[in-house]
């Protein structure tokens, strides 16, 4: 069981570390445009993005990296790694929330078909809510990947390994 654990939290942390260096990226490069002239920065925005889009790349994996890191924790119910696995469980928990909440109130406003209409100052507040929700998401994904990263070494510590032959010839398991 501590392999299957061990795969399924090294899944779970490279989900959360795709999650965290997309939004990174996202917060550091593009949202700090849609707060200068945020109606024209949302028409340039929309108009790039034709024929996909940020949620090919944030949905699939800001859905299975927290499933994965909650299945491994499920699984897990030795003391070894299980106090940084819960950590893990309880970062994405809040992670995952805190993305609802975003996805809800402003992604479907401010990248929605009528986003147009919205008036210039609401669609301002809501890019600027964006940059600052999405700083405190990082944070926790960062956190989740952490303590995945924890669990993952804990487990590798005591998971089996193929045996070893040293010089002598006898045969050792590292």
């Amino acid at each position: 069981m501590v392999s299957a654990t061990k795969a399924l939290t090294l899944l779970a942390l490279l989900g959360m570390l795709q999650w965290l260096f997309g939004n990174l990226y996202e917060e550091v490069v593009i949202a700090p445009n849609w707060v200068v002239d945020t109606p024209l920065q949302l028409a340039r925005l929309h108009g790039l993005f034709t024929r996909t889009s940020p949620t090919t790349y944030f949905v699939p994996i800001s859905f299975i990296a927290p499933v994965l890191g909650w299945i491994a924790h499920a699984l897990h119910r030795d003391g070894v790694a299980i106090r940084e696995l819960r950590r893990a469980s309880a970062a994405a928990l809040l992670a995952s929330a805190l993305n609802a909440y975003i996805v809800g109130t402003i992604v479907l406003t401010v990248f929605g078909d009528d986003y147009a209409s919205v008036p210039p100052d609401r669609l301002h507040a809501l890019c600027v809510r964006w940059n600052v929700l999405n700083g405190a998401r990082m944070v926790l994904v960062a956190g989740a990947a952490y303590w995945l990263f924890a669990a993952f070494r804990r487990l590798d510590r005591i998971a089996p390994t193929r045996a070893t032959e040293d010089t002598t010839g006898i045969r050792t398991s590292p």
